[in-house]
């Protein structure tokens, strides 16, 4: 099962897929982007959460 590393928690792939397409859905898909951006960052590291091999 993937860790959320921020809180130990582990998720279901389920749950990690659900969560980054939440993050995603807040995306405000600006017209440059930006490396310091916390919703990529999020979406990043969910989706590594989901590649995970268990």
């Amino acid at each position: 099962m993937p860790e959320w590393k921020y809180t130990n928690k582990k998720v279901t792939k389920e749950e990690a897929e659900k969560s980054l397409a939440a993050v995603k859905g807040a995306c405000f898909h600006c017209e440059k982007h930006s490396n310091g951006c916390p919703i990529s960052k999020t979406t990043g590291e969910i989706k590594l959460m989901t590649e995970v091999r268990t």
